[in-house]
């Protein structure tokens, strides 16, 4: 798949961004080579006909195919599950296109080998060291196990539901088993009680693995496989630890090991390591692993859920934690259709904080994960002593230059001295000066309420933190003090207690947003995921507070595991279903909205509730799809207690989201930021009936009609949600519903109409020097027609800057140049197709073009499926694109993928893009937008034109 220099770097971005870049034709490096870094050059995953040779194992199966049978390949990875899937990934010297690849004879599919991304937590850390393998006695928090509380699975714990006779598989980075509260071992008998490293230590993605029998990870970066084991099945001895108990502390952990201290896993080893969980016994895979993917049929992993699905092992997978992208920011394999998708709730506290004292024995209490006390006693040095301004929040923020430069004059001891630095929302965690330093200690205040979740800054620093309680109490403090007065803090408090959290029981704002590009419910299900205190090597200091999806993910298993340890009939669907609709929705952060489903799926995990329901809901999950008028929904409701039962059927309608890209013209609150704000715009529904009585073992069904508000902006990707609530007399279910208030195809994929970037609209062109490309600066053209030059010297050229969004999906898009006087009628006209123009017909030779219409070349093409080899066609798996292209060079690209210069003349931009579930071969399954005529100024002995 190549891709043609004249086009550059295009600004292709996902979810919610409204910052645009203008890109151009002089990148050396194309597209298609920036964008695909993570695809492994003609390296395939390839599943086998199971009919194909049957006899042979999978490497001599594929030797039989047409590219197998010639030399020039090596096999990476064999998968010789004939339950679950049986091939091959193979690494071939020579290009090989992967279309031709699936319709070889003996090949059931094949999907590219790509790299994916380490898991990568929001983290709480700089918290002190403690030594190596010591782990002191550190009780004293009465909420240490406050999520336990908030999934309520401590409730089944005091019953003796722990998990037992369920084999719980964490594929992730390792464990450090020889954590005393992760039993201290490996094998039979032990609470890790099988596993398999598929990588070693080494491996980064880019260089070979080097496997063994031995999942153990020590190094410090490999601790996230540590972490996520703990939640599931953490159980601190006595005198030692915080006292942390696990989720399924009695199940048995299988451990694989997918990445190596540093660096990349791939998705060949990814199924690798699902197959031999499967293989081994695995009841649940908990995968807290993805990489950002809204299109399921994309990736290798759908497939392979379905059928560890099928044959009773459930997949439990992180939604990942790119939330601030703003709905459809979902993640691979967690938008798999059968796998349990995950998204976080906040912790209700932070789970451990110490005490300082001052001089007059006032107490400051601190947050971290281990008590500071060989700071011992320490002069507090604000940032911003030493000017002539008052010290405010702004000043000591770190981002307030002069407060360095005044640090760096003075002589300090920074080995008795901690710093103190203030946390503000728009400077954020701006520490790094002080390593420079040599700072040891930063004491870090609030101005306002925010949530801890930093960034550690180089070691050897130690970061600690301050709730707005404790900013505020020290501030008061330190303005008492006489003039030349030092103040200082004694660090002596040995047992942990805990602070509110601000953000208590919400979705944490990392935690990605759903749908997925089908519609379909994602995250299903929601968990304690911010703010986590769990096991972490030993060498790190045995314990670590991080926050993420990741943490959210095997809680969910875990408490999979409690409900199969009680319901063991149940099918995979029929374990979910439970879970989900038992769940507690939450509200939205500091709000009295109910969250959208799109955030939390189901709500906050209730497992207590689970096991103990006697009454099943089916479906589990509504999914709308786009319409303004979706289609009347089924539910059935099953009493499977013993005793007559009545249900009261209401409606709780969620959030409705928009994602802001400064659309809608006229409304000010619009944040040019991104992101997704929630809004009161509530679907209504309608009941067949809003009662009914069940006798033991009766069912009956009920009907709903669910229709959302009317919405004028489909290209803001308005997403509504919210529960059908099923409430008995002892007990309360509730069913989730997601859908797009518009038909995706009615609508089409070009915005126009609206403003992402004022004053500049979408779809249009704007004219800039080249030499200066900035859209501030852009000129608006003259309607219907204008001039552009071209000169080798950037400073005397004025060239068109292509400004063409799609935002919905679409599978295919293409923009050409094309005749000024072309016949073609378009869905959107960038001019008044009445005006007369004399046009000005180039030299250049016409091309058939693409589906009947008659080109000079194209300037790009997208798609989401594998483009052609020798192509100019990129592959690129998003939901939305903004292009701001400059055409610094008058160059076009033809189908063949020859690169060349035009001549001057007259042309118009045309761009086609594929509506939803359309014909890529029927013209009119296309929106399209032909813009106004460029009339091109191209001196031919500085661009010679092969015309």
């Amino acid at each position: 798949m190549k891709f043609n220099s004249a086009l550059g770097l295009l600004t292709l971005v996902g979810g919610a961004s409204s910052s645009l870049t203008i890109t151009t034709n002089t990148n050396k490096n194309p597209l298609v080579s920036s964008q695909n870094t993570t695809v492994v050059p003609n390296t395939f995953i390839v599943e086998l006909q199971p009919d194909f040779h049957p006899d042979l194992q999978p490497k001599e199966r594929f030797s039989k195919t047409k590219p197998g049978a010639k030399p020039g390949y090596r096999v990476r990875q064999q998968y010789n599950s004939t339950d679950f899937f049986y091939g091959v990934s193979v690494s071939f010297d020579n290009h090989v296109d992967l279309g031709t690849l699936r319709q070889t004879a003996g090949v059931k599919n094949a999907w590219k080998v790509a790299l994916v991304p380490r898991p990568e937590p929001y983290v709480l850390r700089g918290a002190p060291k403690i030594s190596k393998g010591s782990l002191p006695n550190l009780r004293g928090s009465a909420k240490i196990n406050q999520p336990l509380a908030m999934g309520n699975v401590q409730k089944l714990h005091d019953q003796g539901i722990k998990g037992r006779g369920v084999q719980v598989a964490i594929i992730d980075s390792g464990v450090d088993y020889r954590h005393p509260a992760l039993g201290g071992g490996f094998g039979r008998g032990h609470k890790i009680a099988l596993g398999y490293d598929f990588v070693g230590d080494d491996y980064t993605g880019d260089n070979a693995p080097a496997p063994d029998q031995d999942p153990l990870a020590t190094c410090v970066d490999g601790g996230h496989g540590t972490h996520t084991a703990g939640i599931v099945g953490m159980e601190d001895p006595k005198n030692q630890g915080f006292g942390l108990v696990g989720v399924a502390p009695e199940a048995t952990i299988a451990a694989y090991r997918v990445f190596g201290c540093e660096g990349s896993t791939s998705t060949e080893i990814l199924v690798a390591s699902m197959l031999k969980a499967a293989q081994d016994g695995a009841d649940i895979v908990s995968m807290s692993i993805g990489a950002y993917d809204i299109w399921e049929e994309v990736n290798p992993f759908d497939e392979v859920v379905t059928r560890l699905t099928n044959h009773g092992v459930a997949v439990v997978a992180a939604i990942g934690n790119f939330g601030t992208a703003g709905v459809y920011s979902t993640s691979a394999p967690g938008i798999s259709t059968n796998s349990l998708s995950v998204g976080s709730i906040e912790n209700e506290v932070y789970p451990t904080v110490y005490s300082a004292h001052d001089d007059k024995h006032k107490a400051i209490d601190y947050v971290s994960v281990f008590p500071a006390n060989s700071l011992g006693r320490v002069e507090v040095y604000q940032l911003g002593t030493g000017l002539d301004v008052p010290i405010d929040a702004n000043v000591s923020s770190g981002c307030y230059q002069p407060a360095w430069d005044a640090l760096a004059e003075a002589t300090i001891d920074w080995s008795k001295t901690i710093l103190l630095m203030s946390w503000v929302s728009w400077c954020g965690s701006s520490w790094g000066q002080a390593v420079d330093f040599g700072v040891q200690s930063i004491l870090v205040s609030q101005e306002e309420e925010q949530l801890i979740v930093v960034d550690e800054p180089q070691d050897p620093t130690t970061l600690l933190f301050l709730d707005l309680p404790n900013s505020k109490q020290l501030v008061k403090n330190l303005s008492q003090l006489p003039a030349g007065q030092k103040y200082y803090l004694t660090f002596d408090g040995n047992k942990p207690s805990y602070a509110a959290n601000p953000l208590p029981r919400t979705p944490d704002d990392f935690s990605s947003y759903g749908p997925t590009i089908e519609m379909s419910l994602a995250p299903k299900i929601s968990a304690p995921g911010g703010t986590i205190l769990a096991t972490f090597p030993l060498e790190a200091g045995g314990y670590a507070v991080l926050s993420g999806t990741s943490m959210a993910t095997p809680f969910a298993a875990g408490s999979l595991a409690l409900l199969k340890s009680q319901q063991p009939h149940l099918s995979v669907q029929e374990l979910y279903a439970r879970l989900m609709t038992t769940a507690s929705p939450v509200n939205e952060p500091g709000s009295n909205q109910v969250a959208s489903t799109a955030r939390q799926g189901g709500g906050l995990i209730n497992v207590y509730a689970a096991v103990k329901a006697d009454t099943v809901i089916s479906p589990s999950e509504l999914t709308l799809r786009d319409s303004a008028t979706p289609a009347p929904q089924k539910i059935t409701i099953t009493n499977q207690s013993k005793s007559k039962k009545k249900y009261s059927i209401q409606h709780s309608p969620a959030s409705f989201y928009r994602v802001y890209y400064n659309y809608l013209t006229g409304n000010t609150d619009y944040s040019s930021a991104g992101g997704s704000i929630p809004l009161d715009v509530p679907a209504s529904a309608q009941f067949s009936q809003s009662s009914l009585t069940l006798g033991p073992g009766q069912s009956a069904s009920i009907q709903v009609q669910i229709k959302p508000q009317h919405d004028d902006w489909p290209w803001s990707m308005p997403v509504y949600g919210g529960f059908v609530k099923i409430t008995s007399d002892d007990a309360a279910y509730s069913i989730p519903y997601i859908g797009v208030p518009y038909n995706r195809t009615e609508v089409g994929p070009i915005m126009h109409n609206v403003t992402t970037q004022v004053p500049y609209d979408s779809p249009g062109i704007l004219k800039l020097r080249a030499d200066d490309l900035f859209l501030a600066n852009g000129q608006i053209p003259t309607p219907n027609i204008d001039s552009y030059n071209w000169s080798l010297d950037l400073s005397k050229s004025f060239i068109p800057v292509f400004r063409v969004d799609v935002l919905l999906p679409s599978r295919f898009i293409r923009f050409d140049l094309v005749p000024a006087n072309t016949s073609f009628v378009p869905s959107i006209y960038g001019f008044d197709p009445d005006a007369h123009i004399d046009y000005k017909p180039p030299s250049q030779a016409i091309l058939p073009g693409f589906l009947g219409v008659p080109t000079y070349g194209q300037l790009f093409s997208i798609t989401v499926d594998d483009a052609p080899s020798n192509s100019p066609t990129i592959s690129q798996p998003l939901i939305n694109h903004f292009f701001a292209q400059a055409l610094v060079y008058p160059a076009l690209t033809n189908d063949d993928n020859v690169t060349y210069n035009i001549s001057s003349g007259d042309y118009r931009p045309l761009l086609r893009a594929l509506r939803w579930n359309g014909n890529e071969a029927n013209p009119d399954d296309y929106e399209s937008w032909l813009g106004p005529v460029i009339r091109a100024d191209i001196p031919s002995d500085e661009f010679p034109s092969d015309a």
